[in-house]
């Protein structure tokens, strides 16, 4: 009977994609899982009740060799589990966010599935991904955890550590930059108790975690986690995410006005990405080429580039576009456009990276500025205090300064003297602390 019981294990084990550590640990140790599943040893029934747990079914299986019936109906629930768990996969990634719910919320209706089994964190963690796509963040969030919860104690480290990462989710639409580095620095952890690795988890870790301190403004650390995660892409032969890792790189050289190597990093992430013929990655470059542009001087560059960016017809791209092309027109004096364009933009809730947040606001001062070329300054002042009222929550930047700079010139032009020195003021004493602060946006 050992050598069946031990085959039995084996079989489920490898169905389940477990190493021999991950099922032993840490009941026993993988030696003595070994010498169980070759039938040499017998395991004791706390241990074969450990193992029938972690695999999901009950301990009769093992044991009784006429329950025949019963494994097939425990086997086909498996089946039937992990197969919709892949077609589930595939309609998120499509974006079939509805269809996929209704057939996880079928899944959580079985009986079979043990509440503490891998099986029943995957369904969890399926079920969050979606909840998070519907926007149901607290919700998300919950399932999240209880994945996590239900990884950790049977051992499956990356697993674990890739729920736990989810659960960062309201901090980062809540702007808690400091709470998402220590979520994301746990999951660290969590991750190299694994003795596997997962590059492709590796390096969207490392990237994430240089979005969270380049938020903060901690520049230096921000550029180690990109180079990391680029030498992991380069010394694994695929060059995962390398297209996206070197446009943030150019990002932080720009937001530190170093151009020379904004210019070297975003001719590469161009050179993987058409590679790669990744077309979203190229719309979020030339999205970068433009602020860039307009920051330099150069409008109708930036309007080339915008045009490019709206090509491969990306969601969620919207207001960016109709920002940026407004911004140009201003500069370059077509200020009826510039109006027909600042109209358009929109200021989404999902925007959480603090310089892109300020940036997005700043379309408010551009459309004051605007009116007040177009000779109506009585719509010009609104949407700059508007402007000023949002930055305020990020503290001192250089675009809450532009903006408090704006303010004063339109309260002089309106003849309102008093109000245009005390914004006038506040910009001047902003722009002394940002420069002895080193503040780059």
């Amino acid at each position: 009977m050992s050598s069946s019981l031990g085959s039995k294990i084996k079989k489920l084990r490898k169905e389940l994609k477990m190493t021999q550590s991950q099922l032993a640990e840490p009941e026993m140790t993988k030696s003595m899982l070994s010498q169980i599943e070759n039938g040499i040893a017998m395991p004791s029934m706390k241990n074969l009740q450990y193992i029938a747990k972690k695999l999901n079914k009950p301990v009769s299986y093992f044991l009784d060799e006429n329950t025949d019936h019963l494994a097939e109906v425990n086997e086909s629930d498996y089946d039937y589990v992990v197969n919709e768990l892949k077609e589930i996969d595939v309609l998120i990634k499509n974006k079939d966010t509805d269809e996929a719910l209704s057939r996880i919320e079928k899944l959580e209706l079985l009986n079979s599935i043990d509440s503490s089994n891998k099986l029943m964190g995957d369904i969890l963690f399926y079920k969050g991904t979606c909840m998070l796509k519907l926007d149901r963040r607290s919700e998300a969030v919950k399932l999240f955890y209880r994945a996590y919860e239900i990884y950790l104690n049977s051992n499956f480290y990356i697993e674990a550590a890739k729920a736990y990462i989810e659960t960062v989710a309201e901090h980062w639409r809540n702007f808690e930059y400091e709470k998402c580095i220590e979520i994301y620095s746990k999951a660290k952890e969590i991750y190299d108790k694994s003795p596997n690795r997962d590059l492709h988890f590796e390096i969207e870790l490392l990237n994430d975690l240089s979005a969270f301190y380049s938020a903060i403004g901690d520049f230096d650390t921000t550029l180690k986690y990109l180079r990391d995660a680029l030498e992991i892409s380069k010394t694994s032969g695929v060059y995962y995410k390398a297209d996206e890792l070197y446009r943030m790189t150019a990002a932080i050289h720009f937001i530190q006005g170093d151009y020379e190597n904004y210019q070297i990093n975003i001719e590469k992430a161009e050179q993987f990405a058409i590679f790669a013929d990744n077309r979203d990655i190229m719309t979020y470059i030339y999205s970068v080429k433009a602020v860039y542009e307009n920051e330099v001087g150069n409008y109708y560059k930036a309007l080339e580039y915008l045009e490019e960016m709206k090509k491969p017809n990306v969601s969620n791209i919207e207001y960016f576009y109709y920002r940026e092309k407004a911004k140009a027109l201003y500069h370059l004096g077509e200020y009826a456009k510039a109006l027909e364009n600042i109209k358009l933009a929109d200021y989404p809730d999902f925007v959480s990276h603090r310089f892109d947040y300020l940036l997005m606001w700043s379309a408010k001062v551009y459309e004051g500025l605007i009116y007040s070329k177009l000779g109506q300054l009585d719509k010009a002042i609104e949407p700059i205090l508007t402007a000023i009222e949002k930055m305020r929550k990020h503290g001192s930047s250089k675009l809450l300064a532009f903006a408090l700079e704006s303010a004063s010139d339109i309260y002089h032009q309106m003849g309102e003297h008093e109000k245009a020195y005390k914004y006038l003021k506040e910009a001047n004493d902003m722009k002394n602390e940002i420069i002895k602060n080193k503040i780059y946006f």
